[in-house]
């Protein structure tokens, strides 16, 4: 265990240092961050729109609810449309103005230009004619044979993720070499800061035009497909894998290593786990859509209703068993943190048990998501549980998480709630074990 010790210190943090502290990965996790609340409200308009309550067979159908959505559910979702619908234009927007702000350049720029790259190679636009034949006319509000422009969507949902974030740094790259050699527009002081700050980005916008575009033209020439489709195939071994329970278990492995080293996980490899999740969401969503078989195991909010209970290490349960110590100590702060934990935020229980690099508890804050994580994916693909089809805030109840975000599927939420006990029951030992070396070091 002190070599152990000795190498967390020694060869992990100065890593999960070097990792937390990327200029890159802190944009990315910027940018999902910024786009989350337009993303959980989308969602929620998803659910809303999706109840299980029409399917006559069943002994929840609701009547009135089943007409209602029949006439009126494709107005009510276009919030969705707008939200979930275009995530990857937020957050081509939200990484370029945070990598912007990193390299000291105005970020409001920066970010449209990001988002102005990630346009250029991911949305068509055209002008075509209307006609009511075809039923667009009525949809639109648009006369007979009128026209009007239409753009390219499909890859301004997910599967776009992946072409803005990389449209995003590069844009922003371009931007900070062009200003660092001075070759931008300068305007008087005496010119208002908006105005001189638009004409500065002037000539980064050529640049980003003719380099985009022409990408853009090549490969739609030469390959007959969109940038994005190009790298979304490039990347579907990645998700593919993703959704397997060993890439579930080796993700969970690399957060509690670094939160035991004192370090926060979760925020160190977000970025990485945000793109996968939100991806394979979006994939069961288009499913529920169009009432096919939802694909995804590992999407959205799947950790946080099944394994973060209480925050990392399913720690909730381990607040139960503090509470129930004799130790005043180790009981004090279980009563201070159980309320916390209850919103999954276990910085109390980390650093004041403590949890970080106490090798009495490593055992159990490892393994215990790991049992929890592989209990839920098998239920989950076996069907015992609903897949996640819903993007619910982190700070959600475990059991009220699952059961929103698997479209009130009640088993969810049970399932939650016995891993919660199964974590209680998991740590009792060791930390009786950690609350008689204490009791030791008292005496």
């Amino acid at each position: 265990m002190n070599n152990f010790m000795n190498f967390m210190e020694e060869k992990l943090m100065p890593i999960a240092a070097k990792v937390g502290q990327n200029r890159y990965l802190n944009a990315i996790k910027d940018g999902f961050v910024y786009t989350m609340p337009f993303l959980i409200i989308g969602s929620f308009i998803l659910l809303m729109v999706n109840l299980p309550f029409t399917d006559p067979n069943t002994a929840l159908y609701i009547e009135s609810y089943a007409k209602f959505m029949g006439e009126f559910k494709g107005d009510l979702v276009q919030p969705f449309y707008v939200s979930m619908g275009i995530m990857s234009l937020f957050v081509s927007y939200g990484i370029g103005m945070s990598l912007s702000n990193s390299y000291a350049l105005n970020s409001t720029t920066g970010g449209f230009l990001s988002m102005y790259a990630f346009l250029l190679v991911s949305a068509k636009l055209d002008w075509l004619p209307i006609g009511q034949a075809e039923g667009a006319g009525v949809l639109f509000l648009i006369p007979d044979g009128g026209w009007m422009p239409i753009m390219d969507a499909r890859y301004l949902d997910a599967k776009g993720l992946f072409t803005a974030i990389f449209g995003a740094i590069i844009a922003i790259e371009i931007f900070k070499i062009l200003v660092k050699r001075k070759f931008v527009i300068r305007l008087p002081d005496s010119v208002p800061p908006a105005i001189a700050k638009s004409f500065e980005l002037l000539i980064p916008i050529v640049f980003v035009t003719i380099i985009f575009h022409t990408i853009n033209l090549l490969v739609i020439n030469s390959m007959d497909i969109m940038v994005p489709e190009i790298i979304l195939k490039t990347f579907a071994p990645l998700l593919n894998m993703s959704d397997s329970l060993l890439s579930l278990i080796i993700i969970l492995i690399i957060i509690h290593l670094f939160w035991f080293a004192g370090l926060h996980g979760t925020n160190i490899v977000v970025a990485i786990v945000n793109s996968i999740t939100l991806s394979n969401l979006a994939a069961n969503q288009a499913a529920l859509q169009a009432g096919e078989a939802l694909p995804k195991i590992f999407a959205g909010g799947f950790v946080d209703s099944f394994i973060f209970m209480g925050g990392v290490g399913t720690t909730l349960g381990l607040t139960l068993a503090m509470i129930r110590s004799n130790n005043a100590h180790i009981k004090s702060i279980g009563k201070l943190s159980l309320l916390p934990a209850i919103f999954n935020i276990n910085e109390p229980i980390m650093f004041g048990t403590p949890i970080v690099m106490n090798p009495l508890l490593f055992i159990p804050f490892i393994t215990v998501p790991i049992i929890n994580g592989s209990i839920a994916w098998f239920a989950t693909k076996y069907g015992l549980v609903s897949k996640i089809v819903t993007l619910v805030p982190w700070t959600t109840p475990g059991p009220l998480a699952a059961l929103l975000a698997t479209n009130f599927d009640i088993s969810a939420a049970i399932l939650s709630l016995a891993l919660v006990l199964l974590a209680y029951f998991i740590y009792t030992p060791f930390l009786k074990l950690y609350t008689n070396s204490l009791n030791e070091s008292e005496v």
